[in-house]
Formats: structure tokens, C-alpha cells, sequence
């Protein structure tokens, strides 16, 4: 079991991105988790089910297959502190 054979496509939060890599010609597209969503069949699918199951979106690669990373695309703020 890994972290994408237990997470659905509908549990990823907003503000969270898809980094889409293609098996067959390494090319690297970037999607919103609902984009995606909103073209599957139902929304009760798994990501690792997405990852083999999604087709390159370069022109003339119709490779099926691709690697799935989570992006976090919203504001993080570093700590701040120190000793006196």
C-alpha cells in the first residue's frame, strides 16, 4: 500500500497541484486536482488508478501512464524565532 493507493482524487485539498510526468517521453505538465476530476468517469477514484490511467498531453505521445507528485502551491511561512 502506498500513500496514492490510499488517497482519492477528491481528498486532494484546493491549492494543491498535480505534477504529471510522462513514463515514455519524461514530458512534465502541470494540472489542478480538479481539472482532473471533473474529466474521470467517478469521483470515487484513487490516485495511483489516475497516475495509470492518464494519456501524455504532448503532441504525438499517446503513451497511457504517467508519474503523479503533489505540489503545494499555497503561501508557506518559515519559522521565525531564535534564542536571546
Amino acid at each position: 500500500m502506498t500513500w496514492q493507493s490510499e488517497t482519492q482524487l477528491r481528498d486532494v485539498p484546493e491549492g494543491r497541484a498535480l505534477e504529471l510526468t510522462c513514463l515514455r517521453c519524461r514530458y512534465i505538465w502541470v494540472e489542478d486536482a480538479t481539472q482532473i476530476l471533473i474529466r474521470v468517469q467517478h469521483r470515487d477514484v484513487y490516485l495511483d488508478e489516475v497516475a495509470n490511467n492518464l494519456s501524455c498531453r504532448r503532441h504525438g505521445c499517446t503513451h497511457t501512464g504517467v508519474k503523479l507528485s503533489l505540489i503545494r502551491t499555497d503561501d508557506t511561512s518559515g519559522f521565525v524565532g531564535g534564542m536571546p
